[in-house]
């Protein structure tokens, strides 16, 4: 009977190993495919940001266009509850709004640059996805809503991204008729990967 129950307890340990391998996987799965974590407009560097912020959520409440969230669990529990820009929700009226976030937020952890300083991050064109590129049909949708110039279009009808004007409100993910995940995404500043279909000095574009 001893041997039996120390079995028993080995198999429980090893079921009880191996289920949390599996959710372990699942949750680094989810954080590779999660959407970029963008923040709002003038928040401090990542790190300052995090010691800062008390997850209140005031400055989501206070947001005029409703595109900031609270960030879920697929980002990592430092970052949990934190705000986080979607623009898949709304683009960012930062010029409008009169800072809003910043203004509700009681810690400090999002300031007032000005305007022509707010840098949220950097579009980027996924060529493979873009109808424009892949499928060579006209579609000037995120240039059309580009407020910042930061859209240029080629001979041919092909969007490409002036990393340097671009201000990374979202408003041309908001608007890509590209489904079921639109072609031009934002990224944090220095973080859009390879062949984004970029220009400017700032990103590495092919």
């Amino acid at each position: 009977m001893r041997g039996v129950k120390i079995a028993r307890r080995d198999f429980l340990a090893l079921g009880l190993t191996g289920a949390a391998a599996a959710f372990l996987h699942g949750i680094l799965r989810r954080e590779a495919s999660a959407a970029p974590l963008l923040r709002p407009p003038g928040a401090q560097d990542e790190e300052e940001f995090l010691s800062r912020c008390l997850r209140c959520q005031e400055c989501v409440r206070a947001c005029l266009t409703e595109c900031l969230e609270p960030a879920g669990k697929e980002y990592g529990a430092a970052a949990l509850w934190t705000p986080r820009l979607n623009p898949v929700l709304a683009k960012c009226e930062f010029e409008l709004c009169g800072r809003a976030c910043a203004r509700a937020c009681p810690v400090g952890a999002i300031r007032r640059p000005a305007d022509e300083e707010v840098r949220i991050g950097t579009a980027s064109v996924n060529r493979s996805k873009c109808i424009a590129w892949n499928e060579g049909k006209s579609c000037l949708v995120c240039y059309e809503r580009c407020s910042y110039q930061a859209i240029e279009v080629d001979s041919r009808g092909r969007p490409r991204v002036v990393a340097e004007r671009c201000t990374g409100c979202g408003a041309c993910q908001n608007t890509c008729v590209t489904c079921p995940d639109p072609a031009i995404v934002v990224y944090p500043p220095g973080e859009i990967p390879g062949g984004g279909g970029g220009k400017g000095k700032q990103v590495k574009q092919n």
